[in-house]
Formats: C-alpha cells, sequence, structure tokens
C-alpha cells in the first residue's frame, strides 16, 4: 500500500460512514430535482443514476471526497474552496481556536497588503475572501470552545447533583419562622 493510502485511510478511520454520508448527499442531490432531470442535466442516462444510488456504480460524491483527501492538505483547501465559490459561497476549515487567530491574523495582513496600492486584481479578491474565511474560521472556533465548555460544565453540574445527599423531593427540614404575633 502506498504512504499516500495509508495517509488518507489514517486520517479518516471511518471510511464507511464517509462512503454512507456520501451516498445520502448524492440521493439528496436526486431527489431535489428527480432522477430524469438530474440525469439529464449530468448527460447520463437514468440507468445510471439508479445505478450509483444502488451502489453498483461508483458514487460521484464519494469520487470527490477522496479526490480532495489523496491530495495535500492545501491544494484540497484550494479545490473546495474553488468549488464553494462556484457555488456562491467560500470554504472555511474548521480549526481550534489558537490555530484559527493566527490564521486570520495572517490572512487579513495579507489581504491589506494586497489591496493597499487601490487596485484590487483576481488575486486580491482572493486574499480577501481568505481573510473572510479566516475571520469566520474564528467564529465558528469560539462557537465550538463555548459548546464543549458549556456541555463540560453541564455534565460537572450533572455528576454534582448525583453525588449530593439532598435530592428532588428529599429536601431537608427547613424551619419556619411564624412572623404574625409574638
Amino acid at each position: 500500500m502506498s504512504d499516500r493510502m495509508t495517509n488518507r485511510t489514517s486520517r479518516h478511520p471511518t471510511h464507511d460512514s464517509t462512503g454512507e454520508i456520501a451516498q445520502q448527499r448524492f440521493r439528496e442531490l436526486v431527489e431535489s430535482v428527480g432522477v430524469k432531470r438530474y440525469a439529464q442535466s449530468l448527460g447520463v442516462t437514468t440507468r445510471q443514476i439508479n445505478r450509483i444510488l444502488s451502489g453498483a456504480q461508483p458514487n460521484p460524491v464519494e469520487r470527490i471526497i477522496h479526490c480532495l483527501e489523496s491530495a495535500e492538505p492545501e491544494v484540497g483547501d484550494r479545490v473546495l474552496d474553488s468549488i464553494c465559490q462556484e457555488m456562491g459561497g467560500h470554504f472555511v476549515r474548521h480549526e481550534g481556536l489558537d490555530d484559527a487567530v493566527v490564521n486570520a491574523v495572517k490572512e487579513c495582513a495579507e489581504a491589506i497588503a494586497a489591496i493597499s496600492d487601490g487596485e484590487v486584481t483576481d488575486d486580491d479578491a482572493r486574499e480577501v475572501r481568505e481573510a473572510i474565511s479566516a475571520l469566520t474560521g474564528i467564529i465558528i472556533a469560539r462557537r465550538n470552545e463555548k459548546k464543549k465548555q458549556r456541555l463540560s460544565c453541564r455534565n460537572a453540574s450533572a455528576s454534582s447533583n448525583n453525588d449530593s445527599p439532598i435530592r428532588r423531593g428529599n429536601h431537608p427540614p427547613v424551619d419556619r419562622i411564624n412572623r404574625g404575633s409574638s
């Protein structure tokens, strides 16, 4: 087995789940417009689409994933970003907060330098998109960290409540002070 194949396998140990997800995503694509219309737009027969749906032919979504996994991460990211741009968006890699901040600072500095001459070329526009993606990555990483913190707080709270001698419905007696007449 080649190093490339070993790296791909070790990066994605749940190969079966990737195939299942890719199959589901392809099914969603087809169902969104119907088999006949989808086949026509791809220039293939409805039989070929049905064979892909049944698993008898390779799934194009899974092939795209494998193509991206087989390349160097930076190259795969660029290809994926260009696909996202074709669809009106941009690709943002999920990173840890520290990595995202460092990347955002670098990308913003490059974007500022690129547009500082007053002219905006296609390369300059790419730099700005990358800076926006990096800033979006910070937001996503921060949200993920907040979610993890909330979950760990809930789990800690739940475990401390379970260890408490006072349980719901089992409250200790409360001294009541009669404030009426003395």
